[in-house]
């Protein structure tokens, strides 16, 4: 079993390099909180000569939790993650799944959908990495995923292990570019919904519930994107049932 030792890990720290034998995805969400859109689950994964470029400050410097960056930066940085990762996806989960399983649920299900499919992107990763391609085994492909936060993590994809990392998205390069791209993706998704569904300001706050949103939604109802368990709060104040879609 592997063990890391997270009581005293400083800003960047590359948990990658304690895992050589295994190909590494990192993993962060946007959109958890939202009363409407869907949460986004971005996955990155780097190169060990990827990684010691970023650890040398020679690319991807200044990499930070995504809410810490300015606006222009997150996309200024998202060109420069798709340039250089071995791997990477974001997926979306909808609101109505979250409605049904929950949010933490449609996380899960963000991080199964967003591992590769083709194991032949794996192996091109390890050959990058440097590993000998005839030295590659079953275990040596098996991917192991670090995620934000503090989940005990559940899905269905064959993994070696997993490590939940607190603040992750600040701490660890690979995790906050998963943070970049999740976030700047979900953005652009939620000013396209939008000019789909006006005059709730979806461009301006994303789905968040500010007290904007939620004036909107009590004179507009819930839209289809919307979440109807993250939404009670109208039932709670009395709103009247045609707010609710049937």
């Amino acid at each position: 079993m592997i063990s890391f030792d997270l009581t005293a890990i400083k800003r960047p720290f590359f948990p990658e390099f304690q895992v050589p034998q295994f190909v590494p995805f990192s993993f962060d969400e946007a959109g958890r909180g939202t009363l409407a859109g869907p949460v986004s689950v971005g996955c990155v994964s780097f190169s060990t000569q990827t990684l010691e470029k970023i650890q040398s400050g020679t690319i991807l410097k200044n990499l930070r939790d995504s809410k810490k960056i300015p606006e222009p930066k997150r996309f200024e940085l998202r060109t420069e993650i798709l340039q250089y990762a071995a791997y990477w996806h974001v997926s979306f989960v909808s609101a109505k799944f979250i409605d049904r399983f929950n949010i933490n649920q449609a996380i899960f299900y963000g991080i199964s959908r967003a591992l590769p499919l083709n194991p032949r992107q794996v192996t091109g990763h390890l050959h990058k990495t440097g590993i000998p391609l005839g030295t590659q085994t079953k275990e040596t492909l098996a991917p192991f995923l670090f995620v934000d936060g503090n989940y005990k993590l559940k899905i269905h994809k064959p993994i070696e292990g997993y490590l939940s990392i607190p603040k992750g998205d600040d701490l660890v390069p690979s995790i906050s570019a998963a943070s970049i791209l999740a976030k700047t993706y979900r953005d652009e998704y939620m000013e396209k919904m939008d000019a789909k569904y006006p005059g709730y300001g979806f461009a301006k706050h994303k789905g968040y519930g500010t007290e904007e949103h939620r004036e909107a939604l009590r004179k507009l109802g819930i839209s289809p994107i919307h979440r109807l368990s993250f939404c009670d709060f109208l039932r709670r104040e009395g709103s009247e049932p045609s707010l609710f879609p049937l």
